[in-house]
């Protein structure tokens, strides 16, 4: 018996490029980690979230949590506590409002350019 790959050349080719994406963005992610403070890493966290790295138009973005706190903490390689000090640090300087799961982006452009040197 034949396998679904060997049958469908395109599936295999869709299973290839979904799986060399995945593997794209984990070296990205990575990279990310070794490279960028646990600030920068929230914030790009956030923004890619949002797909909203370009945006400057002003208007307010947000992004619903699809999980916890501490899971997103964890993926970007941080504790839950400093996960939150940086959310804190953040909205005090008025980037970023909190609604329990939800994070109001309210200036992407500000955002992205906060905490880099």
């Amino acid at each position: 018996m034949r396998g679904i790959a060997c049958g469908d050349p395109r599936f295999s080719l869709r299973m290839l490029a979904g799986i060399s994406r995945r593997m794209h963005g984990l070296v990205k992610d990575i990279g990310a980690d070794a490279l960028h403070s646990g600030l920068q890493r929230v914030i790009g966290s956030l923004l890619r979230e949002n797909e909203v790295q370009g945006c400057d138009t002003g208007e307010v973005f947000t992004v619903s949590l699809p999980v916890s706190k501490a899971t997103l903490a964890s993926r970007v390689s941080l504790t839950p506590e400093y996960f939150s000090r940086v959310l804190h640090e953040l909205e005090a300087h008025q980037l970023i409002s909190i609604d329990r799961r939800e994070i109001h982006i309210i200036d992407a452009a500000r955002l992205k350019h906060y905490g880099v040197r």
